[in-house]
């Protein structure tokens, strides 16, 4: 007789018994440890071989952490910053700093989806599966090393959370309802995106009579005391700041030329779905191409029970996903919202591989399936950090795109100190040159001129002086100090005598050509004046 709603499958059936025991008494938990460790120590040494430039959308959290507060922008919670702060205080700033937290908080998000994993599916080896098999996803096999601040830590926040609503049934602590408000205020403050996949777990959770007794329980009123108290300063401040959320979030999610109501709706009805499965990609094909039958509709809507009745944790996933893209198409319908970015998916669709895994093991793969899926796991993982290597070895537009890694801010900052800056205040005209001067000149105040809502305070230090830093071109006749330095001095021109130089700085390599690639600035000294002190 076929399994019921609420029978576990036999163990044939399910092949818990998927990987052998380990040698040497290694445990599956402390096997993922030292395979994530190694992963992330791989890409995190080929990175610091070749180059020293912070990377994309770390050097704005390196500007914010030279002061630790509540908040440095409303439109991001402060969560990278004040890792990065804490690091600082050990290493200083710089690209060493960045990795660390990095790859830290990218290893405990693997380490934390696999406990997820192992509670959703109860078999250490498909837990095991189901967690390389991210590997298989694009915005975390590469974007993640490439540049994501905040989306990483909410990719540690997700299944914590996971993890915390499925201890509950089975043991409704005040200590594990606490431990679910640590996660859900990790969650908040990484990212605001954290709240949609928050929405669409519990509203899960409600749709199972052992999930929802645990949620309507007074220790709730625990998890939400203490994520109110670990995340509530934040927005407090971000609310207070005046910020315009509603217009940020309409123009961040309409559709470029969808001027009707019908084509804004029907733009985001297609993006509704379309962006979840391109995130879930290539995982979602490779599946498809090894074990086809893992897709059969009645395998996709109930891979099989694997929890006790009203407390299924594989059910549990498979509504969080599906109301995920609920949650999804209700602003389409009741706002207008046009469009999503499959980069965005992440509190909604990063327990898809999970659900993924368990829809395999129900159809009982062979052995060789399994095998081939695996290498093509590792296969992937190798071509992409090959081609990470590539970027440094062979910089262009195909292997590293602007290759902003490359661009040499350490002959800059030579410059700089050539010219006689020794402390003060640095006004950059972009937050790539602010962080990555901050690696040269830690003792500085470093104001990004872009970041106009962010001004870091005076170092209390006296005799500072004023240093301008901006890109130049190369058909530039003379330096023209950019306008907003100039407001920011509360000047109306650059002051007679002015220390002034420019830079034709080339981009060194092994083996091209050292002008292959060629970076301009312009540098402006002068005694304090105004704020540039």
């Amino acid at each position: 007789m076929p399994p019921t709603e609420h029978a576990p499958l036999p163990p044939a059936r399910r092949r818990d018994d998927l990987f052998r025991p380990l040698p040497g008494g290694w445990t599956p938990a402390a096997a993922v440890a030292v395979g994530a460790f190694v992963y992330v120590l791989a890409h995190a040494l080929i990175r610091l071989a070749f180059s020293d430039v912070i990377a994309v959308d770390w050097v704005g959290e390196t500007v914010y952490a030279q002061t630790l507060d509540w908040g440095q922008t409303p439109k991001y919670p402060p969560l990278p910053a004040w890792a990065l702060w804490a690091v600082h205080q050990v290493t200083g700033p710089g690209a060493v700093s960045t990795l660390i937290v990095k790859y830290t908080v990218l290893w405990a998000a693997i380490m934390a989806y696999f406990f997820a994993a192992r509670r959703v599916l109860g078999a250490d080896g498909w837990a095991v599966l189901a967690t390389v098999s991210v590997l298989l996803i694009f915005q975390l096999a590469w974007n993640a090393h490439e540049g994501v601040t905040h989306t990483l830590f909410l990719t540690l926040a997700a299944p914590l959370t996971l993890l915390a609503v499925l201890r509950l049934p089975a043991a409704p602590t005040v200590t594990n309802y606490v431990l679910l408000g640590v996660a859900v205020a990790l969650g908040a403050l990484a990212k605001q995106a954290y709240f949609a996949g928050l929405v669409a777990l519990l509203a899960a959770a409600l749709m199972q009579p052992g999930y929802r007794a645990a949620l309507i329980n007074w220790r709730l009123l625990l998890t939400a005391a203490t994520a109110v108290c670990l995340a509530g300063p934040h927005y407090a401040w971000a609310v207070s700041s005046g910020f315009d959320f509603g217009t940020a979030a309409r123009t961040t999610l309409s559709a470029p030329g969808s001027d009707t109501w019908l084509a804004q709706v029907a733009s985001g009805l297609v993006s509704s779905i379309r962006a979840p499965l391109l995130f879930l990609s290539p995982l979602l094909p490779v599946l498809l191409l090894v074990v086809p039958r893992a897709f059969a509709p009645a395998n996709i809507v109930h891979p099989g029970a694997h929890g006790p009745p009203g407390a299924d944790p594989v059910r549990l996933v498979r509504d969080a996903l599906l109301c995920g893209v609920g949650v999804l198409v209700v602003p389409v319908l009741f706002a207008g919202v046009a469009h999503y970015g499959e980069r965005w998916m992440h509190p909604l669709m990063l327990l898809g591989p999970i659900y993924l895994m368990a829809m395999v093991r129900a159809v009982r793969p062979s052995a060789r399936r399994l095998r081939v899926f695996i290498g093509i796991i590792l296969a992937v993982s190798v071509v992409a950090l090959g081609w990470r290597l590539a970027g440094f070895v062979y910089p262009s537009p195909t292997t590293c795109g602007k290759c902003r890694l490359a661009v040499p801010y350490g002959a800059l900052a030579a410059g700089l100190d050539d010219m006689g800056f020794t402390h003060g205040t640095i006004l950059a005209a972009d937050e790539h040159i602010a962080g990555n001067l901050r690696t040269h000149f830690p003792d500085a105040r470093v104001v990004a001129l872009n970041y106009d809502y962010y001004d870091p305070p005076a170092t209390g230090r006296s005799g500072g002086q004023c240093l301008v830093v901006w890109r130049s071109r190369a058909g530039d006749a003379e330096a023209h100090m950019p306008h907003s330095a100039l407001t920011y001095m509360g000047l109306a021109q650059r002051p007679t005598g002015a220390q002034i130089r420019t830079f034709r700085l080339p981009h060194g390599h092994l083996f091209l050509p050292d002008d292959y690639a060629v970076s301009r600035f312009a540098a402006v000294l002068l005694p304090a004046t105004g704020r540039c002190r």
